[in-house]
């Protein structure tokens, strides 16, 4: 080995070392030099090693090559993160079904309670909807149910009777209308009476679909549209003919009334479901 001759890049190598003892002052600049030189003219690894012998070896450049050139080892592979493992939520078909279930059921008794039940059902039905879009039932779900139709049925059994006990009243006033006052004598000795004639409704701000008023035999009112209640005040000699007809709008009652020196002496209420009113007298 140290009779084997050495190449260029093995003088350079060695000149490299030993400007690398220079440079921590392990060699003056004489001493560089000389070694330099004798290192880019050395033939054999013998020549070189002697130029180094006296100096300790320098951690990652030896003078003499392995016979295996050193290769780094690859730098690891950088660190990744697995992205967490999407899980779908788990659909249940029947996911809000028992929310359904209360829909149907609630829609099927609003036939039974007037559409009282309808407002529940709507309820249950969004309900069911949302569980649906969430993929999971409430908690809850049970006592939501219970909750809102107990509610629901209270309500109608409230409001179902007093609903009814509206319409008996109504029927009553409307039996009552065919009731005549009893007959009325006036002193004929007074030459002009007072006559009042009124229409008026079962609500405020109600109209006439179409009003007519008649005494002694000449129309004294009409219009159509006009604002309930409605008065007329004649003074009159003759109480013939007196009239008084009035249509109601949908929904609306009217009575009709014919006041004599402040006595009623005729009255008309509706007897038909049309809400129009009727009072005549003659006296």
């Amino acid at each position: 080995m140290q009779h084997m001759r050495v190449s260029d890049a093995e003088r350079d190598r060695a000149c490299a070392v030993l400007r690398e003892h220079y440079a921590v002052g392990r060699l003056d600049d004489q001493e560089l030099s000389t070694r330099l030189a004798a290192a880019q003219t050395a033939v054999t690894w013998g020549d070189l090693n002697e130029l180094i012998r006296d100096l300790p070896p320098i951690p990652g450049m030896p003078l003499m090559p392995s016979a295996h050139p050193y290769t780094p080892p690859p730098p690891p592979p950088p660190v990744t993160y697995a992205p967490p493992a999407y899980h779908p939520p788990q659909r249940d078909h029947d996911v809000g079904k028992a929310y359904r279930t209360a829909a149907w059921v609630s829609f099927a008794l609003g036939f039974a309670s007037f559409g009282l039940m309808w407002i529940p059902a709507l309820a249950f039905a969004v309900l069911g909807r949302r569980a649906r879009e969430r993929g999971r039932e409430d908690h809850n779900t049970g006592k939501i149910i219970a909750v809102v139709t107990g509610a629901a049925l209270l309500f109608t059994l409230v409001a179902l009777p007093a609903a009814f006990d509206d319409d008996d009243d109504g029927d009553d006033w409307s039996s009552e209308s065919i009731e005549a006052p009893p007959p009325v004598e006036f002193d004929d000795e007074s030459d002009i009476h007072e006559v009042v004639m009124k229409v008026v409704a079962d609500r405020p701000d109600a109209t006439a679909a179409d009003l007519l008023m008649n005494a002694e035999g000449s129309e004294v009112a009409s219009g159509k549209g006009l604002v309930l209640p409605f008065v007329k005040e004649l003074d009159l000699a003759s109480l013939d003919d007196l009239n008084v007809e009035a249509e109601a709008v949908d929904g609306v009652k009217l009575t009709c009334q014919i006041t004599v020196d402040g006595v009623v002496v005729a009255e008309g209420r509706p007897d038909s479901g049309d809400g129009g009113c009727t009072a005549a007298y003659s006296g």
